[in-house]
């Protein structure tokens, strides 16, 4: 019995130490309000207390983590289940059983610590609260461990904050940290609170991963554009270490306040954004404007990092006062709540996104951002930012740094800028011709023809493209002695679409590469895609037209180049290669080598073709209804000529009489008018293609004729030495016809002295105001019987005139002289004019040249010539009023010459034929005595009985039609 009662006693001893046992194994799963039995006390402690906790304890136990974890207090622990550890594993591939490079089986000692929070006991109630930001003791990126709120008197080392951690709440009511579950039940012991995750917490991304998975998943991205911008200001500035891990003395965490793209983009332009962005890398070459960029680049960067994380959820409500990197410029944070969420602004602008977690910091979007007042640009940061920078070095080094470091703000230029590239190729070559030595030019140095070049790339006032569609002659800076100091120009060409403004613009063929012109205060900037050099010079231009040939060749025939382009400030007027071959015998003349006269005559006429000063085609006045406004410019031959415009084009006139240069005002035009003429006689010579530019003025290339002066006298007789046509000459003087090649003053007078006529056909020949020789060339007198038999009378001992079966052999010297002397008054067509001009003018051109039908006297008697037109501008000429009969001994009369060459002269016109005309038939050298007799007999009874035929056939053909008319119809 006593047994059995021991036995029992036993048993309820074992019960009740069972049940002890059992009640403390089981305190870590209630809460302590509700457990019994003796509080647990660290960390450690709770998480050795429960079979559940036991994958994420001993992570702690391999990673050495027991003794900090143990010494923690006032903390909060999330600590993940052990299926959710073990599916972090697999789904990693992390299943090594021993720690390498501080972590074991994928889990880190980082990531360890990113499951401690530092912010308290953090109890239920603030979990559901709402939105809010959480620091953990995870540093990444440092060594020494963090210091723990152990509860010692001893101060603690400069706090290092830890990433953070971001709890939502979710509609249903459950709580999100970083995008994992936090499951209801919470386990507390007297270092903190400990929640299970539903899975593993993983160290956020950096800054710059941040940014790029921003802009990769921004709902908004089409107004944010991303956020590619900001990093780069970042890299620029110097602090791109802010974008990774680092360590300072904040641990190594920022708040970033990140503008978008947009932001960005809206308040600077193009080059202001590059200069920031890019500018430190484009100055790599030149030290001073780099530290000048890296500065700028930096004072704006630091308007957007604070050195310490900043949460919009952890400031709460009201206003803020927030440090930036920048010392001199904090910034103000409001935090409003909308609803259960949190907005903010800072500096009045507002956030987008907000409270992005990163390893090194918080990220919030800023959707718009404030230009600093502090920032300033000028010419020079923003040719930087358009990657000119070599521009920007050769401008100070030539000492026109005033054009763009803005000290003259109130100054308007343009600038054509080229790339870097288009730098390096322009400096490739010596900046100036090959041959300035030859020009005079010498004393030239490289780095004066620098500066030339600089200045040529700085236009005198702002252009937009409309403006520069309205006004494509822009003025540079460069205004030296080759253009008597006037600007020198720049031609720009915009392109149109569809009668829109196009985005095109090109500078004297270098094409702007810009979508729209840089503007910075009073400077307008293009960007070249190529260099730009100064114009040329003047045979440099010329020859690069093909159509200018003849006049490059005039030029060097009359020994002017050298003149010519050693003249400062001109205007060229280039004829084309038809305005010289349409000259005909002119040209022919002119172009006659080492005749001294054709030398000084074409020099003339080159020179009359230069003006004495730069005349741009936006200089010359418009011709409207209301005036007629004419520049008169004198040329270098010592001419006049007027410029003047239509809606039609652009016109030069000729003045003709020596006057001083004049403003012509409109009641003047007509006075004017009547002083001009051309050699086209049209008064006009219209400018096909104006503003060529070269390095001493401007060309401008005439579309048809040229200009003849009054001072090269074009006469027959020039004509007839550039034909060559010297046996004509000599049959005028051997038959004293040389008057038809004087001027027409005199030609009335010699007339009257030479002529055999009455007095009623003196009167008549006064009208003769000229004459127009027809002349065959010598190969064709020489072909001529008459000729060649005088020519072997005048030269019996020359060889060659054997010629037995020549028809004139037996004739007299007085015959042949007769017949050469007829010959060539056949070969002679004076010019009738009632209205005589008078001496100062030259012949129009209109009654000097052929038309088609028309009839023309000659000097022989009564026999008169008729042109015909066969071809445009080819015309023949034949007798008029000579029948084609058949003459005795069955030979056809045909006297027919077509014209070959023709040219103008003063008072006349020559034509040179391919051939003699012939006499028209002479009576007396037909057949005479019985046999004319028998001949006209003959002819008379032909015609006499064709003619009775006619008569009798028509009276019997009225008979038969007579008779019929009686019969009556039955």
């Amino acid at each position: 019995m006593r047994r059995l009662k021991e036995f029992i006693v036993v048993l309820v001893l074992l019960s009740i130490c069972s049940l002890a046992l059992a009640a403390a194994k089981d305190t870590a799963t209630h809460s302590p309000d509700s457990s019994p039995g003796r509080p647990l006390i660290t960390f450690i402690d709770l998480l050795s207390s429960s079979e559940r906790f036991s994958e994420f304890l001993h992570t702690v136990q391999r990673l050495r983590l027991v003794i900090p974890l143990n010494r923690l207090r006032n903390a909060t622990l999330f600590v993940p289940t052990n299926s959710a550890i073990q599916k972090y594993r697999k789904e990693h591939g992390k299943d090594v059983s021993f720690v390498s490079d501080n972590a074991y089986r994928g889990i880190s000692e980082s990531q360890t610590w990113y499951h401690a929070v530092v912010d308290g006991a953090i109890e239920p109630l603030e979990l559901g609260r709402g939105t809010m930001v959480w620091e953990s003791l995870s540093h990444p990126g440092i060594e020494d461990k963090p210091a723990m709120h152990d509860g010692s008197e001893e101060p603690l080392p400069e706090h290092q904050f830890g990433v953070m951690l971001k709890t939502q709440v979710q509609p249903s009511g459950n709580v999100l940290l970083n995008e994992v579950t936090v499951l209801a039940q919470r386990y507390t012991c007297a270092a903190g609170n400990v929640y299970m995750l539903d899975g593993l917490l993983e160290i956020p991304p950096t800054i710059r991963q941040v940014l790029n998975r921003m802009e990769a998943t921004d709902e908004t991205a089409e107004q944010t554009d991303g956020y590619t911008a900001v990093e780069s200001l970042l890299s620029a500035a110097g602090l791109s270490d802010l974008l990774d891990e680092s360590t300072s003395s904040s641990g190594g965490m920022h708040t970033l306040w990140a503008f978008s793209n947009h932001a960005f983009r809206s308040q600077f332009s193009f080059s202001e954004r590059s200069y920031l962005l890019n500018g430190p890398k484009f100055a790599a070459d030149d030290d001073e404007l780099r530290r000048m960029v890296i500065a700028d680049s930096r004072a704006l960067a630091s308007r957007f990092v604070s050195e310490t994380p900043f949460s919009i959820a952890r400031l709460g409500e009201g206003s803020h006062s927030v440090p930036s990197l920048d010392k001199n410029a904090n910034f103000t944070v409001v935090v409003e709540k909308r609803g259960n969420e949190l907005t903010g602004r800072i500096d009045g602008q507002p956030l987008g996104r907000i409270d992005i977690i990163a390893r090194n910091g918080i990220v919030h979007g800023v959707e718009q951002i404030q230009r600093p007042e502090s920032l300033s640009f000028n010419p020079q940061k923003a040719l930087i930012g358009l990657n000119a920078t070599a521009f920007v070095k050769l401008i100070k080094e030539t000492g026109l740094g005033s054009y763009i470091d803005g000290t003259r703000p109130d100054r308007k230029v343009t600038l054509l800028a080229p790339t870097n590239h288009a730098m390096s190729e322009a400096f490739g070559y010596d900046l100036g011709d090959d041959n300035d030595e030859e020009a005079g030019v010498s004393g030239s140095s490289p780095r004066e023809r620098q500066r030339e070049w600089s200045q040529y790339h700085i236009i005198d006032g702002q252009y937009s493209l409309e403006e520069l569609l309205q006004t494509p002659l822009l003025r540079t800076k460069l205004a030296g002695k080759w253009t008597d100091g006037r600007p020198q120009v720049v031609k720009a060409q915009v392109d149109r679409t569809h009668g829109a403004l196009a985005k095109h613009v090109s500078f004297n063929g270098a094409d702007n590469i810009l979508p729209e012109p840089e503007v910075i205060g009073n400077t307008t900037i293009y960007l070249l895609s190529s260099p730009m050099p100064p114009p040329p010079r003047l045979i440099n231009a010329l020859i690069q037209n093909l159509d200018l040939s003849l006049f490059v060749a005039a030029m060097g025939a009359a020994n002017t180049v050298d003149e010519i382009q050693s003249e400062a400030g001109v205007t060229v007027l280039a004829p084309v290669v038809s305005a010289f071959t349409s000259l005909g015998l002119v040209w022919s003349y002119l172009s006659l080598p080492g005749d001294i006269d054709a030398r000084t005559d074409l020099s003339r006429l080159i020179k009359a073709h230069i003006l004495t000063r730069p005349v741009y085609s936006d200089e010359i006045p418009l011709h409207t209804d209301n005036t007629a406004d004419t520049l008169v410019v004198k040329t270098l031959n010592g001419n006049e000529v007027g410029l003047y415009r239509t809606p039609h084009g652009i016109f030069v006139s000729v003045s003709q009489s020596e006057r001083p240069p004049v403003r012509i005002r409109p009641s003047m035009r007509n006075d004017v008018a009547s002083r001009l003429s051309s050699i086209s006689d049209s008064n006009s010579l219209k400018i096909s293609e104006p503003d060529m530019l070269l390095q001493t003025g401007v060309a401008h290339i005439l579309e048809s004729g040229l200009i003849l002066p009054v001072n090269v006298e074009i006469t027959s007789a020039k004509l007839l030495r550039g034909m060559r046509a010297h046996i004509f000459t000599d049959l005028l003087e051997r038959f004293n016809l040389t008057y038809v090649l004087e001027d027409p003053q005199n030609t009335a007078q010699i007339m009257r002295s030479s002529s055999n006529k009455d007095e009623d056909e003196d009167e008549d020949k006064s009208s003769v105001v000229g004459y127009s020789l027809l002349v065959p060339s010598d190969k064709s007198w020489r072909e001529n019987a008459a000729y060649r038999e005088l020519m072997r009378r005048d030269h019996e001992d020359t060889i060659g005139f054997d010629d037995e079966k020549n028809p004139w052999r037996n004739s007299t010297t007085a015959d042949i002289l007769h017949h050469l002397d007829r010959l060539v008054r056949l070969h002679v067509i004076p010019i009738m004019d009632s209205d005589a001009q008078t001496a100062a003018e030259r012949l129009p051109a209109k009654k000097l040249e052929l038309s088609d039908r028309k009839s023309y006297p000659t000097l022989l008697d009564d026999v008169a010539l008729r042109a015909h037109e066969f071809a445009s501008d080819r015309f023949l000429l034949q007798l008029e009023g000579a029948p084609f009969y058949q003459a005795p001994g069955g030979v056809p009369f045909v006297s027919v010459a077509t014209v070959v060459r023709s040219g103008i002269a003063r008072s006349g016109a020559v034509f040179e034929l391919d051939t003699l005309l012939r006499l028209p038939p002479d009576a007396t050298q037909g057949p005479g005595g019985w046999k004319r007799i028998a001949w006209n007999a003959a002819v008379w009874l032909t015609g006499i009985g064709m003619g009775s035929g006619l008569l009798g056939v028509s009276g019997y053909w009225v008979r038969q039609w007579w008779t019929r008319a009686e019969y009556q119809a039955l």
